[in-house]
Protein backbone atom coordinates (compact mmCIF):
# COMPACT_ATOMS: atom_id res chain seq x y z
CA UNK A 1 0.00 0.00 0.00
CA UNK A 2 0.95 3.65 -0.35
CA UNK A 3 0.83 5.96 2.29
CA UNK A 4 -0.57 9.26 0.73
CA UNK A 5 -1.96 12.57 1.45
CA UNK A 6 -5.77 13.02 0.23
CA UNK A 7 -7.25 16.46 -0.43
CA UNK A 8 -10.47 18.46 -1.49
CA UNK A 9 -10.43 20.09 -4.86
CA UNK A 10 -13.31 22.39 -4.68
CA UNK A 11 -13.02 23.05 -8.56
CA UNK A 12 -13.22 19.01 -9.66
CA UNK A 13 -15.46 18.48 -6.62
CA UNK A 14 -13.72 15.21 -5.76
CA UNK A 15 -10.86 14.14 -2.80
CA UNK A 16 -7.52 13.83 -4.66
CA UNK A 17 -4.08 11.60 -3.93
CA UNK A 18 -0.51 12.52 -4.93
CA UNK A 19 0.98 9.35 -5.95
CA UNK A 20 4.43 9.45 -7.65
CA UNK A 21 4.27 13.29 -8.67
CA UNK A 22 0.20 12.85 -10.47
CA UNK A 23 -2.98 13.75 -8.70
CA UNK A 24 -5.82 11.20 -9.06
CA UNK A 25 -9.46 11.60 -8.43
CA UNK A 26 -11.17 8.90 -5.55
CA UNK A 27 -14.74 7.68 -6.42
CA UNK A 28 -17.79 6.13 -4.74
CA UNK A 29 -17.02 3.00 -3.40
CA UNK A 30 -13.05 3.09 -3.18
CA UNK A 31 -11.84 1.87 -0.03
CA UNK A 32 -8.32 2.42 1.20
CA UNK A 33 -7.23 3.19 4.81
CA UNK A 34 -7.84 6.43 6.66
CA UNK A 35 -5.21 7.10 9.32
CA UNK A 36 -7.13 7.86 13.01
CA UNK A 37 -4.04 9.25 14.43
CA UNK A 38 -1.29 6.94 14.32
CA UNK A 39 -3.44 4.08 13.18
CA UNK A 40 -4.83 2.92 9.60
CA UNK A 41 -8.54 2.21 9.74
CA UNK A 42 -9.84 0.14 6.75
CA UNK A 43 -12.63 2.24 4.71
CA UNK A 44 -14.83 3.59 1.93
CA UNK A 45 -15.23 6.75 0.46
CA UNK A 46 -19.02 7.51 -0.58
CA UNK A 47 -21.27 10.34 -1.73
CA UNK A 48 -24.11 11.79 -0.26
CA UNK A 49 -24.94 15.39 0.23
CA UNK A 50 -21.58 15.49 1.41
CA UNK A 51 -18.42 13.02 1.18
CA UNK A 52 -18.39 10.88 4.11
CA UNK A 53 -16.23 7.71 4.70
CA UNK A 54 -18.00 4.00 6.39
CA UNK A 55 -15.81 2.06 8.62
CA UNK A 56 -17.61 -0.74 9.71
CA UNK A 57 -21.14 0.10 11.28
CA UNK A 58 -19.96 3.81 11.61
CA UNK A 59 -19.73 6.61 8.94
CA UNK A 60 -18.39 10.39 9.31
CA UNK A 61 -18.20 13.18 7.02
CA UNK A 62 -14.95 14.84 5.54
CA UNK A 63 -14.17 17.97 5.71
CA UNK A 64 -13.08 19.73 2.73
CA UNK A 65 -10.60 22.21 4.36
CA UNK A 66 -9.10 18.95 5.82
CA UNK A 67 -6.61 17.08 4.63
CA UNK A 68 -6.03 13.22 5.66
CA UNK A 69 -3.10 10.57 5.40
CA UNK A 70 -4.30 7.18 3.71
CA UNK A 71 -3.36 4.15 2.71
CA UNK A 72 -3.81 3.21 -1.32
Amino acid sequence: MNKCSMHYDQNQEQWLVELQGREYALHCGESFELYIGQNPIPCRLELADNWYVIMDDTSFDLRANSQYMINL
